[in-house]
């Protein structure tokens, strides 16, 4: 199978091949980003999900919820494999049950992510329509410099490397090649390399953790043919940055934890004409942290201040072990 090696657009990288009664395989192997392990970022996994469950259900039937378990890390040398189960298909609702996995060297499957997705109709009238505006008075996307300005800032006031700029943009490279991005200076990625820069105080410090924010404006810059791409699109970019949110909040980053990944997600979408290609405000927070866990949560809302999707994960955040903890423990 063939793994992409050269500048692929977001509907090439997640076209499926259909091995039919509702089973598909990936063309292209997923990528990393955004994890030192060479494991492949979770938002494929959640991707092809999405497409997979979109492309069983008849015309006209919108995703509104999914939720669901990441069970296991994906590699990036080998493609995802896809099966869909019809639970419910009525009239108006559609329910499906959606598995991602992968073959390991001995043959044998292995299951990385397990979900339920549903999808409605569109309703011929709202009784009510409102959503809750973010937690935060931010620039409109017009007033706020790019990522690159915005990270080239930083680099000319020294306040970080060339090497660690380009360590981040190593990282995560998958986000420019697939959106433009505008930062909001008064977030804390924004004032430390989305955390990479743990060292650099941030203008949210004198804030308890839970109270603490990121945001970011962000479009598609690539052109999206069916629905179904629109709305995958948008499941990609808001699974990003949750699992290590408190790490970057908190001065923290890979290298002081033992393990930080998403275990669990919700995703909800609140309106049917998605359209990634048109400027959308993310906000993100991280509102629990306990018994190794933590909790986060990612909003998106369009120019016209609707809410447009929500994403919340619980998330493993386990902590180091001395040297000295570790002997005791043994």
């Amino acid at each position: 199978m063939a793994q992409s090696t050269g500048p692929l657009s977001f509907t090439e990288q997640f076209a499926l091949r259909n091995l039919g009664n509702n089973k598909f395989e990936t063309i292209n192997n997923p990528q990393r980003m955004g994890n030192p392990s060479n494991i492949a970022y979770g938002g494929y996994a959640l991707d092809t999900a999405c497409k997979a469950a979109c492309l069983s259900v008849p015309e006209g039937y919108h995703l509104y919820s999914m939720l669901g378990n990441y069970l296991g890390p994906a590699y990036t040398d080998r493609p995802l494999r896809v099966s869909v189960r019809e639970i419910r298909q009525t009239r108006t609702f559609a329910t499906r049950q959606v598995e991602i996995s992968q073959e390991r060297d001995d043959g044998k499957k292995r299951t990385c992510l397990m979900g339920l997705a549903d999808f409605q109709v569109q309703e011929q009238a709202a009784l009510l329509k409102y959503s809750r505006a973010p937690n935060e008075s931010y620039p409109h996307w017009k007033d706020c410099p790019t990522q690159h300005d915005a990270e080239q800032k930083l680099l000319d006031e020294g306040k970080i490397s060339q090497v660690l700029l380009d360590a981040h943009t190593a990282n995560f490279s998958l986000m420019p090649a697939i959106f433009d991005q505008r930062s909001i200076p008064s977030s804390i990625f924004a004032q430390n390399l989305y955390g990479m820069a743990k060292y650099l105080p941030h203008s949210q410090d004198s804030l308890p953790l839970a109270k603490r924010t990121t945001a970011d404006w962000f479009r598609c810059h690539q052109p999206l043919p069916t629905t179904a791409d629109h709305t995958t699109n948008l499941a990609f970019l808001i699974d990003g940055a949750i699992a290590f949110t408190p790490l970057s909040f908190s001065h923290l980053f890979f290298e002081d934890v033992a393990a930080v990944s998403s275990l669990d997600f919700a995703l909800r979408f609140f309106i049917n004409d998605v359209d990634v290609t048109q400027w959308h405000l993310r906000e993100m927070s991280t509102t629990v942290g306990a018994e190794g866990r933590s909790f986060g949560e990612s909003w998106v809302w369009d120019e016209r201040g609707r809410a447009v999707a929500y994403m919340s994960q619980q998330s493993i955040l386990r902590p180091k072990v001395e040297r000295k903890e570790r002997a005791e423990k043994l």
